[in-house]
């Protein structure tokens, strides 16, 4: 079977996949890789795909998916399945960038 990468929000970890891996993890690999320790998405998406298998299946939450989307960009080939949860494919507009400033 595929194996199926979760990549989750900013600021979250593998906790948030938990109930999904209970139920998953007994019928495929799955990975949830770290998203952090780059200053910008093309690079997580880089990190993502040395860690990931050959051909494997994705889903992004909120940030997750933003990486995701970029995954697709780099290794199109790569995956096999898509899932994008609550995110976005636009670019982040100056007024979410100012409020995060802080």
């Amino acid at each position: 079977m595929t194996p199926l990468i979760f990549l989750p929000g900013m600021m979250c970890d593998a906790r948030l996949f938990a109930p999904q891996l209970a139920a998953l993890s007994g019928e495929r690999e799955i990975i949830v890789p770290p998203l952090g320790g780059a200053d910008n998405i093309a690079r997580l998406a880089e990190q993502v795909l040395m860690l990931a298998p050959e051909q494997f299946a994705l889903a992004g939450l909120s940030m997750g998916g933003i990486v995701a989307m970029e995954v697709i960009r780099q290794a199109p080939e790569r995956v096999a399945r898509l899932a994008l949860m609550d995110t976005n494919p636009l670019a982040e507009s100056a007024a979410v960038k100012a409020m995060r400033e802080p």
